[in-house]
């Protein structure tokens, strides 16, 4: 009997770990973006769909620049057209994943289906948590 609760103990806590919501330790989406600019906001849409919103609220945080901002953005101490160029963004919109230690994983420019997107969230994106992928 012991056993076998050591076995649920364990798969339980198993369970939690794979469905532990994502904290700022995970992966950072950077989402560049200018206003007025028709494919940004194709992508923010694409972004904002809920099955993409799911993936990316387990698996990372996502941080909108404004390429040409002046706010400070959260967590980088720089304003968006800076941290623009500390990216080397050259158009809008960009999306350039991170890795907890600020080093770049992945860069897409452009805009991309929805299926196109969950299908680079869940098979290219290292850190992303794939179970929830296959809803």
């Amino acid at each position: 009997m012991r056993t076998m609760t050591k076995r649920v103990i364990a798969a339980f806590i198993f369970m939690l770990l794979l469905t532990a919501p994502a904290h700022a330790a995970n992966l950072r989406l950077l989402f560049f973006y200018r206003d007025n600019c028709k494919w940004c906001a194709l992508m923010e849409q694409v972004i904002n769909e809920p099955s993409i919103k799911e993936i990316l609220r387990n698996s990372a945080d996502v941080i909108k620049v404004d390429v040409f901002g002046n706010r400070k953005i959260a967590g980088e101490g720089v304003t968006g057209t800076e941290l623009a160029g500390k990216y080397g963004v050259m158009g809008t919109p960009t999306l350039v994943f991170l890795d907890p230690g600020k080093r770049e994983v992945m860069r897409v420019p452009g805009v991309l289906t929805k299926e196109d997107f969950k299908d680079l969230l869940c098979r290219q994106v290292r850190g992303i948590n794939r179970v929830f992928c296959a809803k």
